[in-house]
């Protein structure tokens, strides 16, 4: 008996992976980067490309990265397409002012997080 032998001839067709879609929330930023709660207060900027349903929190990030809510800002509001700005006055959700260290703004969207960070000090 003879041996069969067998050849594959394999076609690779080139293609584009699947892209990921632009960005809906963009320019995310704390306006100072840096505050002291007891002089002035922060805001939390940002532009959305489009009208979604968003939530905006601070958070901060224990020792092992896990994120714990500091303050609720708002929560499954419709906000439309442009430029917005929500004020944060330094305070966790039971009204006291937090301790120095850095914190996150988060806007969650129904499809993706974004985050950006701001640094609390005490003069």
């Amino acid at each position: 008996m003879k041996p069969f032998l067998f050849t594959a001839f394999l076609t690779f067709t080139c293609c584009s992976l699947p892209s990921r879609p632009p960005p809906l929330v963009t320019s995310l930023r704390f306006t100072p980067s840096a505050f002291d709660p007891f002089k002035r207060n922060v805001e939390l900027r940002y532009s959305i490309d489009r009208e979604a349903v968003v939530s905006a929190y601070v958070i901060k990030k224990d020792s092992a990265g896990h994120r714990l809510v500091v303050k609720t800002l708002f929560e499954y509001a419709e906000i439309t397409e442009g430029s917005h700005a929500h004020a944060w006055l330094g305070g966790n959700d039971a009204g006291f002012f937090v301790p120095t260290g850095v914190y996150y703004g988060v806007i969650q969207t129904s499809d993706d997080l974004y985050e950006t960070s701001v640094e609390i000090y005490h003069d």
